[in-house]
């Protein structure tokens, strides 16, 4: 199968930003959820993350689950920063978080 052109930045983000007005939009992946709990951030701060976060030029395809995972990056409410690698699967009304990391 080939691989599906991945977005630019630019659209990737405007993919989140629409993504982000469905409800329930946002799907947290196990690695995520550990993540969140570790690095003690909160639904809140990926929806902040989301919103407002500068997208990576470079995405990386997964053969696994055969997607693109793009890196988002900004601060959380605590001002300490933070990016996620998300999946965008905008068919299914969906933003999957993959993991979180500190910058």
């Amino acid at each position: 199968m080939e691989r599906p052109r991945h977005l630019n930045p630019l659209e990737a983000y405007e993919a989140i930003q629409k993504l982000l007005e469905l409800r329930d939009s946002i799907s947290l992946g196990p690695h995520a959820r550990q993540r969140m709990r570790e690095r003690r951030f909160n639904m809140d701060d990926v929806r902040r993350v989301l919103l407002y976060g500068t997208v990576s030029a470079t995405p990386a395809w997964d053969d696994t689950y055969q997607n693109w995972r793009y890196r988002v990056a900004y601060v959380d409410y605590d001002d300490e920063p933070l990016a996620l690698i998300v999946a965008l699967e905008p068919s299914l009304g969906r933003i999957t978080v993959i993991t979180g990391t500190d910058v």
